[in-house]
Formats: C-alpha cells, sequence, structure tokens
C-alpha cells in the first residue's frame, strides 16, 4: 500500500476510485481511503464510479491515463464522449 501510494503521488493529479474486489472476497479494513490519505501529492481526489465522469469533465485534464483492473474499462467510451463534445 505504501508503495502503491508513493508511486501515484508522482502523477500531476490523482483521481481514485473505491476499490472493487473482482473475484476474490474484499479484505475487511483494505480501502481506497487508506491508499489516499498516504498520498503526499495535494492534487487528488477520491470518488465512486458514480461521480467519476463529472470529476473528469470539470476538471478537463490535458492527458488522462485509466489503470486498474475489474470494470475500469467501462469507462473508456464515456470518457471519449466527454472529449469529444469539447
Amino acid at each position: 500500500m505504501d508503495g502503491f501510494a508513493e508511486c501515484l503521488e508522482l502523477l500531476d493529479e490523482i483521481i481514485l476510485l473505491d476499490i472493487y474486489p473482482a473475484r476474490e472476497e474484499p479484505i475487511p479494513g483494505v480501502s481506497s481511503e487508506l491508499i489516499f490519505n498516504k498520498i503526499k501529492n495535494q492534487n487528488k481526489t477520491l470518488c465512486t464510479k458514480a461521480e467519476l465522469l463529472e470529476i473528469v469533465k470539470n476538471k478537463k485534464p490535458e492527458v488522462l491515463m485509466t489503470l486498474g483492473a475489474g470494470d475500469i474499462d467501462e469507462f473508456i467510451e464515456p470518457i471519449k464522449k466527454l472529449y469529444n463534445k469539447a
């Protein structure tokens, strides 16, 4: 968790979503908030999947990179649509 937070804080800005288990059971006490609180970069946002598109729309990042497992790929097309409207 510490190493992951250290890597993320090197980015210009971080939008961190909730942790969602894929095929495994959730680990009690493990959350995105734990990682979020370890990130020293102050340009950070913690959000839910429901909030993500609105946050991206408002921030309008010049470069946006998505990293993750599970269903993060479901946001590719909606994000592309946001940028095509601009």
